[in-house]
């Protein structure tokens, strides 16, 4: 199992109905990207304060979470406020290169700083419902919403298939290791090529498995959800 659905089966709020958990994160969302960056901030103030306390994790470990898509926000950031102009007029601090003007253009600040606090609101809303909806309530909820059947079976799957890819490559990784696989670069990506060449064929196995098994008991072309 993975460590986010072992904290989405003990938090706090796994007994309320998904439909409930549902609905507050599409009012969150909603409210994250409506509200100006004061109501943004302070949001995700609250919000990283309730995932906390409702999935009994450490402040270390959400900070950890944040921090992974920081980049790619920051870099939109950047992307937004840095400009490239004739004139130095709408510029905050400018360097002059080849006759052209380059710098944080002033007028974009305040886009910028919306679109980060949004980003990182609505990531908290994410988070929050990550971890406190387990796979079998997510599959629920979205029979709830009327989806096509045969899109949650292919969620299923796939949710299904991430374990049997975690699982052997942990499996080969470590058996690499043991025999020094990854000791010098060379002998590293030599490794990695062996190790996806081996998954590619064990993940069609266990797959080759699974539908012996489906078969064994009958499957009929569908997973009835209740």
């Amino acid at each position: 199992m993975l460590s986010i659905d072992r904290i989405a089966y003990q938090s706090k709020l796994v007994n309320v109905a998904p439909e409930i958990k549902g609905i507050a994160y599409l009012v969150l969302l909603i409210l994250m990207f409506q509200g100006t960056p004061l109501i943004q901030a302070t949001l995700f103030a609250i919000l990283a304060v309730v995932t906390i306390y409702t999935a009994n994790i450490t402040i270390k470990r959400y900070v950890k979470w944040i921090l992974l898509p920081l980049p790619f926000i920051l870099i939109s950031f950047i992307t937004i406020i840095f400009s490239v102009t004739d004139t130095d007029t709408n510029l905050l601090v400018s360097v002059s290169v080849f006759g052209k003007y380059m710098g944080l253009n002033q007028e974009a600040l305040p886009m910028a700083y919306s679109l980060f606090f949004r980003a990182i609101g609505c990531l908290a809303c994410t988070f929050l419902f990550s971890v406190s909806v387990p796979f079998n309530q997510m599959l629920l909820l979205l029979k709830k919403c009327r989806l096509p059947s045969v899109l949650i079976e292919i969620t299923m799957l796939m949710y299904r298939f991430i374990f049997i890819l975690i699982e052997e490559t942990a499996n080969i990784y470590h058996a690499q290791q043991m025999r020094y696989g990854f000791r010098t670069l060379k002998t590293s990506y030599h490794s990695f090529g062996l190790l996806l060449k081996v998954l590619f064929v064990q993940s069609f196995d266990r797959y080759e498995k699974m539908v012996v098994s489906l078969e064994m008991k009958y499957f009929q072309g569908d997973f009835p959800l209740h």
